[in-house]
């Protein structure tokens, strides 16, 4: 055996020598790389809270801490909050066994029943360091609550790896709990991102050192038994009426408003509504004039205020929802482009009253009367201005903003139709206005015939007076009766420096503009690239549908879906002139050969796109689109990828579901995850849509399972308390015909992968450094490329579902091989991101916490980078990439597994078995001996395990 070295020293060595990438665990054969492969590792050392004994024994010291008796009647200790609000809260600190050579681990027992984020955190502090970070860090926090329990009824174990500097030459190690509040983690400023913490921790049973991966608590070491699942009953269908009745009404709401609506979403929302026949507002004639003046109103908003288009609510997708609501209404649209934009320079807006009132006010200037919107009386159009009068007064209708106007004669003109007024009772007046406001030119009358009549154009030729800037029209009636007017018309003079802004121009500048800043700007994370290639798909539909000549037409535009959805490679943002910058070369996918997102390596809730799949498809086959079965096949196969990361478990009411894998997610905070059968509660997709859409046997199957299990009005129920926002009533619009394909779809016995009772498997994605295996019912999920950001860090991410229900979850040290580019990143000093943001006003590594200087125990650690491919440009060392942490191969032995993974394309490596026992290799089923030797093809992976 070599000798042991230091973590820290190893690395330093690996980064300064070209001629090796090998990492391997302290005190192992240097060809083997790896260490004791046991099945399990009993404690160095254990630490009983509640139990004088063992506390006593090691020393243990509390502060604001309390023993209770917890879940199964064992004795425990929680952690209460500051008298004073504050976010650190109680401590407990003991001295443990620990090796002096090699790594030590350190686990924590903790109830599965208990839930809610205000029981906040629990960080691990080693020798008086923080082990880890608090986001999203390569070492997470001991204990990280959520709304969800995590494991009802029993306990879980979650492991952590100590820095090996920390106890190297020891015997004991200095460990600390602290209790801390809650996090939110999109906060902006440290007030907001750290939260007090207002009740008791999380029940806190034992602690653990033990120097294998894999901890196996002692026989009588209770875990709990997993309660009989049951199936949920309530909420029932009615959920799928709630949700109708809700977006039925905001459709009536959406039709008959008389302002712009600024909000794409609900444009969105009312295009769609307008199609079914469902809603108020199918062929409402009203919708057409909405959407008209609303996208006219968002092009002087987008005019303004460039954040529309580029940080909104709309991020990532710019204005292209706009170009959806087009062809959702484009033979209605189509004769209103080559019109005046609402509120352009120099035109009346909204002359014919088809916009509601936009761009007109009522006034009453003696008496009384009424003004009103009529659709039932119109000359052209969808509607006209109606005033009607009692018996005595003056009333009307005045343009809402003054009309700007050269000097020269205009032409001023409206259309009236009266029932019973008096003559010269109903007329056009018009008022000029200088810069300052005040009137120079006053009460041109122009007067329709009295009586009740149809339809009459009445007309004024008027010389702007030679000191006015700006003119007011006004509609009035005096006296009794009633009046309408329509379509009203302004003709400059010749040369007028006030040229009105033409629909058609207006709104292509507007997707233009969208679809060049964010071709420009097309961002890396596969969640964002997908939404950005969808806004600029759409946009230049729109510019399409538009007559742009500058559109790109439908090959090419689709091109940016394919590669935001790894159909082609990702090419990043382009330059002005059109042409890619490449920033991770010519060949990196954002989707995996298997169909697992890439992101920075596999990601539960976020790799969970189901939502914006949807999206995708319905964007290229949906309003006026085409069939394109390569694109639909491609998102089948990313689906059913994700199915293999939903794992069976309860909810939080104790009924059988399915759960997205959230613990070996890079991008997760929150365990367990979300509850999913084909897809769960999101902002911008609901359970049944995309199954519905794209039609698949397999995928109907699944979301039939989340119905026959109960648990999909559940979902569906989440998604609808999310708020009545536009957001949510676009997202929930077509629940019911969703509900209505699936529930009458053929039942099938085919069910999600990791169902009980469903066939054994092992899934492999080696792009992603990533395994799942189904074994029996016991389940483990295993990230190996686990939050490398800035280099080779040797960590892994398991976590382990036993056929009991005893649920692990662990951060340990691997052995790897990689191809060195004789670069290295030191860990810096920081504790709450292990990442920097250099698009917000966020110090690099987040928020300090407050109170005293916490640092990190990791600091000082040097990651040497592995090499990227050719073709990829030099990347910093320090900024996040893609490359810089994958290794060539993995050896991670956790239990009764041991993997190996070659992720090369043109290497073989050897898995030296050792002392790991007799086992069963998962993917083959053959058998493998003590010590055997297995080739590992490249891009191919080994699940060894252990026979009983």
């Amino acid at each position: 055996m070599s000798e042991p070295v230091q973590r820290r020293s190893l690395l330093k060595m690996a980064a300064g020598a070209a001629a090796t990438g090998w990492l391997w665990q302290a005190g192992a054969p240097a060809h083997a790389a790896g260490g004791r492969t046991d099945a399990s590792s009993s404690a160095l050392d254990t630490l009983v809270l509640g139990d004088r004994a063992s506390e006593r024994a090691h020393g243990l010291a509390t502060t604001l801490s309390e023993v209770v008796t917890g879940g199964l009647g064992e004795a425990a200790r929680v952690l209460n909050p500051p008298q004073a609000a504050g976010f650190w809260g109680g401590t407990l600190k003991a001295d443990l066994a620990c090796r002096p050579k090699g790594p030590t681990y350190v686990t924590i027992k903790l109830w599965g029943s208990e839930h809610g984020e205000d029981l906040g955190r629990l960080q691990l502090f080693a020798e008086g360091e923080q082990v880890g970070h608090y986001h999203l860090g390569a070492v997470d926090p001991l204990d990280i609550a959520a709304e969800d329990p995590r494991t009802p009824e029993r306990f879980y174990f979650h492991t952590l790896a100590l820095p090996a500097e920390l106890t190297a030459g020891k015997r004991k190690v200095s460990l600390e709990v602290r209790s801390m509040g809650r996090i939110a983690g999109y906060a902006q400023s440290a007030a907001d991102y750290y939260k007090d913490m207002t009740g008791p921790s999380r029940t806190i049973y034992r602690l653990y050192t033990h120097d294998e991966p894999y901890f196996a608590p002692a026989d009588d070491d209770v875990t709990g038994t997993l309660p009989e699942p049951r199936t949920r009953t309530s909420p029932g269908s009615e959920i799928v009426d709630t949700i109708t009745a809700r977006v039925v009404a905001q459709a009536a709401a959406e039709a008959s408003r008389t302002s712009p609506q600024l909000d794409l979403w609900y444009l969105e929302f009312l295009a769609r509504a307008y199609a079914m026949p469902s809603t108020g507002a199918y062929r409402n004639g009203a919708v057409p004039g909405q959407i008209t003046s609303s996208l006219d109103a968002i092009y002087w908003k987008y005019l303004s205020d460039a954040k529309v288009m580029t940080d909104s609510s709309q991020q990532w997708m710019g204005l292209g929802r706009a170009g959806l609501v087009l062809l959702a209404l484009a033979d209605e649209l189509e004769p209103l482009l080559d019109e005046p934009v609402i509120g352009s320079p120099g035109a009346i807006s909204n002359p014919g009253f088809e916009y509601g009132t936009s761009g007109w006010r009522s006034a009453t200037w003696a008496g009384s009367g009424t003004t009103s919107r009529d659709t039932s009386v119109h000359r052209t159009g969808t509607a006209s201005a109606k005033v009607t009068v009692p018996s005595a007064g003056t009333v009307g209708w005045v343009t809402s903003s003054k009309i700007p106007v050269d000097q020269g004669t205009y032409t001023y003109g409206t259309w009236v139709r009266t029932d019973g007024v008096g003559t010269n009772k109903a007329y056009l007046d018009v008022l000029f206005f200088d810069a300052n406001g005040k009137i120079v030119g006053g009460d041109n009358k122009f007067y329709a015939s009295g009586g009740t009549h149809d339809w009459e154009q009445v007309t004024a030729r008027l010389a702007t007076p030679a000191s006015a800037t700006r003119t007011e029209i006004h509609l009035r009636l005096e006296g009794a009766g009633t009046v309408w007017f329509d379509d009203l018309t302004l003709a400059p003079p010749s040369g007028s420096s006030y040229a009105p802004v033409i629909r058609r121009d207006a709104w292509t500048r507007m997707l233009l503009d969208s679809r060049e800043y964010w071709r420009q700007h097309f961002p890396q994370y596969t969640n964002q690239a997908i939404i950005c290639a969808i806004g600029l798909y759409l946009a230049d539909r729109g510019l399409t549908w538009l007559g742009s000549d500058k559109a790109w037409g439908e090959k090419k535009a689709r091109g940016y879906l394919y590669q935001s959805v790894g159909l082609t490679p990702w090419l990043g943002p382009e330059a002005e002139d059109g042409t890619p910058t490449k920033p991770l070369g010519g060949s990196y996918h954002q989707v995996t050969e298997k169909g697992v997102s890439k992101e920075l390596g596999y990601a539960g809730n976020y790799g969970e796109l189901q939502d914006w799949l949807s999206l995708v498809h319905d964007a290229v086959t949906g309003i006026g689109g085409v069939q394109d079965d390569e694109l639909h096949a491609h998102l089948v196969k990313m689906t059913k990828a994700r199915a293999v990361f939903h794992h069976p478990a309860l909810d939080a009411d104790g009924y059988r579901t399915m759960r997205i894998e959230a613990v070996t997610g890079w991008r997760d905070a929150e365990y367990p995850g979300k509850i999913a059968y084909d897809e769960g509660d999101k902002w911008d997709g609901h359970p049944l849509r995309l199954a519905a859409l794209l039609k698949d046997p397999e995928l109907t199957a699944y979301a039939r399972q989340s119905l026959d299990e109960g648990q999909v009005f559940e979902v569906l129920k989440k998604t609808y308390d999310l708020g009545a926002s536009a957001r949510t009533n676009l997202n929930l619009l077509s629940t019911a015909d969703d509900y209505a394909y699936i529930s009458e779809a053929p039942a099938t016995a085919t069910r999600l992968p990791m169902t009980p009772g469903a066939p054994d498997l092992v899934f492999s994605d080696e792009e992603n450094g990533l395994v799942a295996v189904k074994h029996g019912d016991e389940i483990l999920y295993a990230s190996l490329y686990w939050r490398a950001r800035w280099g080779v860090n040797r960590l892994a991410r398991v976590h382990l579902i036993t056929a009991e229900g005893v649920e692990r979850s662990a951060t340990i040290w691997q052995d790897v091989d990689f191809d060195p580019d004789g670069r290295s990143f030191t860990e810096p000093d920081w504790v709450n991101f292990e990442f920097a943001v250099g698009d917000l006003a966020i110090p690099d590594g987040g928020f300090p916490p407050p109170g005293d200087t916490v640092h990190q125990a990791f600091a000082g650690q040097v990651l040497p980078l592995a090499k990227a491919p050719a073709d990829v440009p030099a990347i910093p060392v320090g900024e996040e990439s893609p490359f810089a942490g994958r290794a060539s191969f993995h050896r991670c032995a956790y239990g009764p597994y041991l993997i190996a993974m070659n992720t090369t394309t043109d290497r073989t490596y050897t898995l030296t078995t050792e002392d790991f026992g007799p086992s069963r290799d998962l993917v083959t089923g053959a058998r493998v001996g003590t010590g055997e030797k297995i080739r590992v093809k490249p891009g191919r992976t080994v699940v060894l395990r252990k026979r009983r």
